[in-house]
């Protein structure tokens, strides 16, 4: 790990635990203006219109060290994934948006053919015209940065709100601006075949569980959503 402390701004260690029994994790803010206006929660129950993200501020968590004086450490690849992020934000959203135009049919008919898609909370595949960017139905919660990396550059997990599961949202994987994986439950597995490190891991797995084939593992921040 790097030593350079608190390099990623805006993030502090937080205990997620209770006094006796501490865990503390690493989190904050970030603000990615390009996703201003996207939805974000749905407050019709109040009597108030949907909360879409102001300021572009999205909670943010890395998955990096955290010292004994509470001190924050991040890898440099972790650090150029920050630093990339910012730079290319619109990049990524455009990725994003366009990998989620393409995957959505598959979505309908894989993850949601249950539910009902008639639905007004539902995007309707004719609107997908080429402008078409799910504003109104989807917005970004929470983003983390992975210990996993590639080309000297961590993957960022991206938990998104939507208005067709208000419950669990939908999650996406971004290496620089390219999309690894969109779904309602993304899989480690498919970061390890994206940086060459599948049998690697895969050996290791098999080394602890005695198995032959793995199941999804999810990254501690998972748990959390």
């Amino acid at each position: 790990m790097s030593n350079v402390m608190n390099s990623i701004p805006n993030m502090q260690a937080e205990n997620i635990g209770s006094k006796l029994k501490p865990l503390y994790m690493i989190k904050g803010f970030i603000e990615l203006p390009c996703w201003n206006g996207y939805y974000l929660n749905d407050e019709a129950y109040k009597g108030r219109e949907d909360r879409v993200i102001t300021g572009g501020r999205i909670v943010q968590f890395v998955d990096g060290e955290i010292a004994p004086d509470k001190s924050l450490h991040f890898s440099a690849e972790q650090i150029n994934a920050y630093t990339y992020l910012m730079k290319h934000q619109e990049d990524i959203k455009h990725s994003i948006v366009q990998g989620l135009k393409r995957e959505f049919p598959r979505l309908l008919s894989d993850e949601y053919a249950s539910w009902e898609q008639e639905a007004p909370h539902f995007p309707k595949l004719s609107e997908e015209r080429e402008d078409f960017d799910f504003q109104d139905y989807i917005g970004p919660e929470s983003i983390s940065i992975s210990e996993d990396s590639k080309d000297e550059v961590a993957y960022i997990n991206w938990q998104f709100r939507c208005r067709w599961d208000i419950e669990h949202g939908f999650q996406v994987v971004t290496h620089k601006d390219r999309v690894i994986e969109i779904g309602p439950d993304v899989d480690i597995w498919n970061i390890y075949k994206d940086n060459g490190t599948y049998e690697q891991e895969l050996k290791a797995y098999n080394d602890r569980v005695s198995v032959s084939c793995p199941r999804k593992q999810k990254k501690w921040w998972q748990f959390w959503w």
